[in-house]
């Protein structure tokens, strides 16, 4: 029977360089580097697309250093909504005006300048009896219509996706097997060095 170490279970030994071997060090390493390399990609974005007009965004950047748990690394980059905000192709408010500040500029200019009614049928060019009913339909229209569709569009930016998707992730998932691969070859160093 062959004699067993009392220090070795499961595959794991028991003295620090296994546990060395087994913490998540290297790849913190990595996270921590590609973290603020994202940052520098996110600002330089930003300034290609001409969006600093002030310096809150980019003065709300916040990196946080790789943190090691149990079985996972993480690392986080934190950055002000506006960032978002200010990549999105449509923007939509919640919000409509006021329905008296749409009537008074249906009032203003004029009910024949719109075509359709709201809720008539505009093949014989029916319209409600009185004007005020008119503009009451016809601002109601409008404000639906505002409510239903973005009221800004405008062209992708490239700025809160594309430094993550095209610059970071590719190179850190390989840089991150390449880790991988280094401490597992450490590893069965260790264990044939000392067989």
């Amino acid at each position: 029977m062959a004699k067993t170490n009392s220090s070795y279970s499961g595959g794991v030994r028991g003295d620090a360089r296994a546990i060395w071997l087994s913490t998540n060090r290297d790849a913190a390493k990595v996270l921590d580097g590609y973290i603020l390399k994202a940052e520098e990609l996110f600002k330089s974005r930003i300034a290609e697309a001409g969006l600093v007009l002030t310096s809150e965004m980019l003065s709300s950047f916040r990196t946080f250093a790789a943190e090691e748990g149990d079985g996972f690394v993480q690392a986080r980059l934190r950055m002000s909504a506006l960032v978002r905000i200010s990549d999105m192709r449509d923007l939509n408010y919640p919000r409509t005006p006021p329905l008296a500040a749409m009537e008074r500029f249906v009032e203003l200019t004029g009910v024949n300048k719109f075509p359709i009614v709201p809720g008539y049928p505009t093949k014989n060019l029916i319209r409600p009896a009185s004007e005020t009913a008119t503009i009451e339909r016809i601002a109601w229209g409008i404000k639906m219509n505002r409510a239903r569709n973005p009221n800004v569009k405008r062209g992708y930016r490239g700025i809160y996706s594309d430094p993550l998707l095209q610059d970071v992730l590719p190179y850190l998932f390989r840089d991150l097997f390449d880790a991988a691969n280094l401490t597992a070859v450490r590893g069965f160093k260790l264990l044939f060095s000392e067989s």
